[in-house]
């Protein structure tokens, strides 16, 4: 009996200790991650700014090829959105919004994700350098749940790696991308009743 007394004391001391940790855990979370990528702001901004390009270097979407996902209509912009499901745990089920964008500036997303009831959002802010385009990639999650809590204890862990690979592949895909054609300069002319009416103006003098 003794023994189970005290088996039962430390399992209770653990459970109140592990409580005592749990709200100790942080209701809010901030990541990001920056690089350079060779190419115009013009060009880094096209593919941010656009769904339909997110599974050239998303590193989520490589975790699981057998991934399912549903695509909105519109792809560019505010508006645009995406959900999946994946039996891969760590990729899960969610979706993701593409809440505003401002042209070669800053692309702003959110993202659910399912079991989890924070809200998360993730940045992309653009700024052009002398080597190309400075990309920063931000995380920015509150929430009180357990799981969150956790999840936001651990975010650099979990997430940074992630971010860095996800940086590196975007550079690598955009770099990759061929310049888009300048345009050429067309030469406005006179239509030939216009000339011919000034040619006949100049016999007349």
């Amino acid at each position: 009996m003794k023994i189970l007394k005290i088996i039962g004391l430390v399992v209770l001391g653990l459970i109140v200790i592990g409580a005592i940790w749990l709200f100790t855990l942080p209701t809010e979370a901030h990541l990001e991650r920056t690089t350079t990528i060779k190419a115009p702001v013009e060009k880094v901004f096209a593919v941010i700014n656009d769904f339909g390009q997110t599974k050239n270097w998303n590193p989520w979407m490589k975790k699981d090829p057998n991934a399912k996902y549903i695509y909105a209509d519109n792809l560019v912009g505010a508006g645009a959105w995406y959900s999946w499901t994946s039996e891969n745990e760590e990729v899960g089920n969610g979706r993701q919004d593409l809440l505003s964008s401002i042209t070669n500036e800053n692309v702003k997303t959110s993202m659910g994700f399912e079991g989890m009831t924070g809200t998360y959002t993730a940045d992309f802010i653009l700024k052009p350098s002398e080597e190309g385009t400075e990309v920063t990639w931000t995380f920015d999650g509150k929430g009180d749940q357990m799981m969150d809590r956790i999840f936001f204890n651990f975010s650099e862990k979990w997430l940074g790696p992630s971010y860095e690979e996800g940086l590196l592949a975007l550079a690598k895909y955009i770099e990759g991308l061929p310049d888009p054609e300048p345009e050429m300069e067309v030469e406005t002319m006179e239509s030939d009743s216009t000339m011919m009416e000034e040619a006949s103006e100049v016999v007349e003098e």
